[in-house]
């Protein structure tokens, strides 16, 4: 086991400012996503563009992410947190200047998923260098639930009352973000910077990774991650897909899409307390395991509350895999590589992401939406082996 970092004093203060910070970044960027996308369709009407705006997301995430962590991990937390506000207001300005240029609303896409990688990375490495011994499992708890109520309270901005109510005011919902991300800049300039301790890391990026693959547990971690999240992203495809096979009303797939968040967010805060009760190898095992039972339970003829409640049971053990891949991954990273540790977890998911759903998505021509769901579930048994190389933690 490497040796872990001692938390300064001002660890839980520091703890309540990334919590904060990871609140706005995640408020701002579930408001200013659709909010251009709206931009778009506004413009030209031409939904295919749309496309473009996801990779314009997705892909600078896929290709920084590791030089991302190195990055984190050279100059500090709070640098990258800096840098990463300033990308999200520059994105707002953008977006506020755009004027339906289908130009400008990329540039400010691209801006907007460069400042949020940043933001990301720097908060779960700050995360991960001031958690307490013993209490990693809580507070990366902690922090993803934060997470979870901003990408719940962003979207609650497209709501802002406005002329036309088929479309958000945008001129508005911009200008409310460009104010948000100069609160979020305020908040990362409070970050303080974990002092340096361990070993320095490789000097390449690819050899830094590459030494960082080869430690145990390292990829099976990934794995988890990796599938846990793509089958969170095959739900908002394939449940409104179910839904539409067997005539099921719009308000029924929204109660399940909603029960999964709002459990998984329960899940995330109850972390600490299960972690202690059950153990980290158990949970982790079981709640994949659980996960993988409910999500195939989607293939059953169940009534419309049995399809809620499967949808429930799902959302709170999918909701323990995250934050308990991150505290893993922190515990098997030496000190000074653990900005680059989870950055590969960011690629890791976002490899996932893209290839799981595709790939998974080939055979529902033969298998239809149930067919996909009993797939996924098979993956989620996969995810489920490979957590079961987790170490409980060292207090509990």
């Amino acid at each position: 086991m490497p040796v872990r970092l001692r938390p300064p004093h001002g660890s839980r203060a520091a703890i309540g400012i990334v919590i904060a910070h990871a609140v706005l970044i995640q408020v701002i960027t579930f408001a200013l996503r659709p909010g251009l996308a709206y931009a778009v369709l506004d413009s030209s009407d031409v939904a295919a563009l749309l496309g473009v705006l996801s990779a314009g997301f997705a892909i600078p995430a896929l290709l920084l992410a590791l030089p991302s962590g190195q990055f984190v991990d050279r100059l500090g937390e709070r640098v990258a947190a800096i840098l990463g506000s300033v990308l999200v207001v520059a994105a707002a300005v953008v977006a506020l200047l755009s004027r339906g240029s289908f130009v400008m609303v990329l540039l400010a896409t691209v801006l907007l998923g460069c400042g949020h990688l940043l933001s990301v990375v720097s908060e779960q490495t700050l995360v991960a260098n001031q958690a307490q011994s013993g209490r990693m499992d809580a507070t990366f708890g902690r922090y993803t639930l934060a997470a979870s109520a901003g990408q719940v309270l962003g979207p609650l901005l497209l709501a802002i009352p406005g002329d036309n109510p088929a479309t958000p005011p945008l001129t508005i919902l911009f200008a409310v973000c460009v104010g948000l991300g100069l609160l979020l800049g305020l908040t990362s300039v409070l970050i303080q910077r974990t002092p340096s301790a361990g070993s320095p890391a490789p000097s390449g990026i690819l050899s830094s990774a590459g030494s960082l693959l080869s430690t145990k547990g390292v990829p099976r971690a990934l794995l988890a991650s990796s599938i846990a999240l793509s089958t969170v992203d095959i739900t908002l495809l394939y449940w409104p897909a179910l839904g539409q096979e067997r005539g099921l009303e719009v308000a029924v797939i929204s109660a399940m899409l909603f029960t999964r968040s709002v459990c998984t967010m329960a899940s995330r805060g109850a972390l600490g307390f299960v972690s202690k009760f059950a153990g980290r190898k158990a949970l982790m095992g079981g709640s994949l395991f659980a996960a993988a039972l409910a999500l195939a339970a989607g293939a059953l003829p169940l009534e419309s509350v049995g399809l809620v409640v499967a949808a429930g049971l799902f959302g709170f053990c999918i909701g323990l895999c995250q934050p308990l891949t991150m505290s893993w991954l922190t515990e098997l990273s030496p000190p000074g590589q653990r900005g680059m540790t989870l950055s590969l977890r960011l690629a890791g998911n976002r490899i996932g992401q893209s290839a799981i759903p595709s790939g998974v998505g080939a055979l529902a021509a033969a298998t239809g939406p149930a067919g996909v769901l009993v797939i996924s579930g098979v993956a989620l048994i996969g995810a489920g082996w490979a957590g079961l190389a987790i170490r409980n933690a060292d207090a509990g």
